[in-house]
């Protein structure tokens, strides 16, 4: 402290809180007061002098405003003249009885014979960096990336490399467990044996969110309320019945090895609505930022947060919905270039369309009648009218609602469609690649997904059916295996299972294929998570508070899952690039503690 106001009041005679903050260009100031003092300082000073940045938020920043690099030290200790070797970074240093270097860069960096005792070190970039002889003791490395770094002969303790990549890197005489370097992924790296590596990915599954350090914990949690109450209700009503025919085939199971490496941070939480049942997450405000919308079917409303810019949100502001909302999409449907939401009242027999009226604000919900207690609702233009027309999943009258829009968004009466004994999820994808979309329908108590065939102009054919696993609670219909055919992906929630039928070509499909995930899962997500243009998967798992993430082998086949803790009761998924890095995050709505939680991709 005595050097740092030595420096401002004497040295550069500044305006200490006019440097702090200047959120343009703070490096500015860190980096001369760094130079200026460096030869003057010790090993503890040097460890004393981060962890001070870190109190002022002059490095490392906890929010990472776009991924896991921003915000660095490049500006203050990349300099080859500088150098860290022999210091000791404990927990205990400095002013915080903490030390978090999350998201910082140590790039180009000597720190020769260092020690990392009980440190953040998640997503720490060490690109050239000299570690050889280096230690860490009970330290964090999750997602950390060492690129032509020098790490002969250090010793990563019991630290936790969960994610961490190494590539161009000597480990030649490191002390690294098996279980580190199943952990971790390795590209052209010399390892501890002396053998050159080729490319090896992570094949664990322990879960990351379980550290022993001071910011990866079970959970993380921001709490956020605001209720903005509005409501009118327009009925409009009318049906139309049609009826069915099913045929159906068995299954088989088989497994596949791990693939990829793909890790998320820790989750972040949000408070929202009673009984969150189900998450869409589109911008719907125009500023470029995904934002989340929930249904939240306990106190009948939707709750929208808003993304404040860097994968953090606003607190909720709700709209009022019919009866216990179970499912929410979002699509623009009055072709007025602004996303509108609609809802499935799975206590009614209606759906609510809210309109955007500007900046992300809704007018009060108009209502439409559909079959027995909605629970599931999808958006797409049916009809080839370039109109959104709307499709929902009534569970207890067994059938499919089609409302064709009118080209204003207002939708003309229901059609029903006949399918499986229940349905809980319905989707939408042209399946027999005759450029017309058709309904999917995943169908609870009759362990089946009923396929409806477009014949044209939005009408349907009699459903064909095909076996899945126990209780199938969600589908999503996705081109997997990169045939450029769309495959049928469910969630079983009594199996715990997730069931994959490839597209044979002609809109029929193999028998299923399934793979474990965790317990009663209830809702899926089908896209590409690791970068490699192959669609994985992705669960909420109701009963085990977990996400399951299974990686694309590239043929149609999937890794075994690795899980991520989240909150209680996660009932719905969605996938989406929250923070703008061009990587995709994860949100969950969790039913039983009225929360969503985002979980940023490292």
């Amino acid at each position: 402290q005595t050097l740092y106001d030595e420096f401002l009041n004497n040295i550069y005679n500044l305006d200490k809180d006019g440097y702090l903050n200047d959120t343009k260009n703070p490096w500015a100031f860190a980096n001369a007061y760094y130079r200026a003092a460096h030869r003057q300082w010790d090993t503890t000073r040097k460890a004393d002098v981060i962890q001070f940045f870190k109190e002022k938020q002059l490095i490392g920043r906890n929010n990472c405003s776009n991924g896991c690099r921003t915000t660095n030290l490049d500006d203050i200790i990349r300099l080859n003249e500088l150098n860290f070797d022999n210091v000791h970074l404990a927990s205990e240093t400095g002013v915080l009885n903490k030390l978090n270097l999350q998201c910082v860069s140590l790039d180009q960096v000597s720190m020769s014979n260092g020690k990392f005792s009980s440190v953040n070190l998640n997503g720490v970039s060490f690109d050239g960096t000299r570690l050889d002889n280096a230690r860490f003791d009970s330290s964090s490395l999750f997602c950390a990336r060492f690129t032509g770094a020098n790490l002969s002969g250090a010793d990563f303790g019991n630290s936790d490399l969960t994610g961490a990549h190494f590539s161009n890197s000597d480990l030649s005489g490191a002390k690294i467990t098996q279980d580190q370097i199943n952990q971790a992924s390795f590209d052209n790296v010399i390892m501890p044996n002396g053998e050159k590596s080729r490319f090896k990915s992570s094949t664990t599954t322990k879960k990351p969110i379980t550290q022993t350090t001071t910011i990866l914990t079970s959970s993380s949690s921001t709490t956020l309320s605001t209720t903005t109450p509005s409501t009118t209700t327009t009925t409009i009503t009318s049906s139309t019945t049609s009826s069915t025919t099913s045929s159906t085939s068995s299954t088989t199971t088989t497994t596949t090895p791990i693939v990829s490496n793909v890790t998320f941070l820790n989750q972040t939480t949000y408070t929202v609505g009673l009984s969150p049942w189900s998450v869409a997450v589109s911008d719907v405000n125009n500023d470029n930022r995904p934002d989340i919308v929930v249904a939240n079917s306990g106190s009948t409303t939707i709750s929208i947060l808003l993304n404040t810019g860097d994968g953090t949100f606003s607190p909720q502001v709700t709209y009022a919905v019919g009866s216990y909302p179970r499912s929410v999409a979002v699509a623009d449907v009055n072709s007025d270039n602004r996303p509108d939401i609609v809802a499935a009242n799975s206590g009614l027999t209606t759906i609510s369309i809210l309109l955007n009226t500007r900046d992300g604000t809704f007018s009060p919900q108009v209502t439409y009648s559909v079959g027995q207690n909605p629970v599931s609702v999808a958006v797409a233009d049916v009809n080839n009218d370039n109109n959104p027309d709307i499709i929902a999943a009534n569970i207890n009258s067994n059938t499919v609602s089609v409302l064709l829009n009118t080209g204003n968004g207002t939708f003309s009466p229901q059609i029903t469609y006949s399918v499986g004994q229940n349905p809980v999820s319905v989707a939408v994808a042209d399946v027999n690649s005759d450029n017309n979309p058709d309904i999917i329908a995943a169908n609870i108590n009759s362990n089946t997904v009923s396929i409806l065939l477009n014949v044209g102009n939005g009408i349907f054919s009699t459903q064909t059916t095909y076996a899945i696993g126990s209780q199938p609670y969600s589908v999503a219909v996705v081109d997997v295996d990169s045939d450029n055919k769309s495959d049928i992906v469910t969630v079983n929630e009594q199996s715990g299972t997730v069931s994959v039928l490839l597209n044979t070509g002609n809109g029929t499909f193999s028998l299923q294929t399934t793979y474990s995930v965790g317990k009663y899962p209830q809702s899926i997500a089908v896209v590409d998570v690791n970068s490699d243009n192959k669609s994985d998967i992705v669960t909420a798992n109701a009963n085990s508070s977990t996400v399951s993430v299974l990686l694309s082998t590239g043929n149609g086949t999937f890794s075994p899952q690795t899980t991520y803790v989240v909150d209680d009761g996660p009932v719905s998924v969605a996938v989406a690039d929250v923070n703008n890095d061009n990587k995709p995050d994860i949100v969950t709505p969790n039913q039983k503690s009225e929360t969503v939680s985002v979980l940023l991709h490292c």
